[in-house]
């Protein structure tokens, strides 16, 4: 049974001020990628990084009428980097006056289905480094050698001892096998 099966998809429910570390929901075996999370009634899915220069790592629904360029009032996402070899981060969401956190948030992944698409010049380059240094990660560990086990057989004249010393008397047993017609 693979590790993918023994997960579970869920729908989460989160309220105001709540923290939710994505890391403690694998370890209850919740899968964090399909999952569902639903934030004061509505799902989270994500949104398109802001146009706006200054407000690099926010994203929601595009809005041209307003100050960050995305829509308030809709939910809108704060990603903050902690781990760039894995992308992992903090990610913020805002609805309204409400705020939800996520701890341990992968952007390459879209933990929680929460798609968020980069489109500031150097957020794209950072997320394609992270891409290509994981490939090369996973790369590396398909091409360590694996380990042979060769069985090797033990004939009637072979010395073999126990773990105390004794000698060990084989007995080969032959066995007719008639075949029917």
């Amino acid at each position: 049974m693979s590790n993918k099966d023994t997960k579970h998809i869920e729908e989460i429910r989160a309220y105001n001020n709540q923290t939710i570390d994505c890391k403690v929901l694998e370890s209850k075996g919740i899968d964090s990628i399909n999952s569902k999370l639903y934030f004061m009634g509505i799902e989270l899915t994500g949104g398109i990084e802001s146009s706006n220069p200054l407000s690099a790592y926010f994203f929601g629904k595009l809005d041209s009428k307003s100050n960050t360029g995305l829509d308030e009032s809709l939910p809108i996402y704060h990603f903050s980097p902690k781990d760039k070899e894995n992308n992992l981060g903090t990610l913020t969401i805002f609805l309204n006056s409400c705020t939800l956190t996520l701890l341990n948030y992968s952007l390459l992944d879209s933990t929680l289905n929460i798609k968020l698409t980069l489109t500031h010049k150097e957020s794209k380059e950072k997320q394609d480094k992270a891409i290509i240094q994981r490939e090369q990660k996973q790369h590396k560990e398909q091409l360590k050698p694996l380990s042979l086990a060769l069985l090797h057989p033990i004939l009637e004249d072979n010395e073999m001892k126990c773990i105390h010393n004794g000698v060990i008397k084989l007995k080969s047993i032959c066995y007719n096998i008639g075949l029917v017609s």
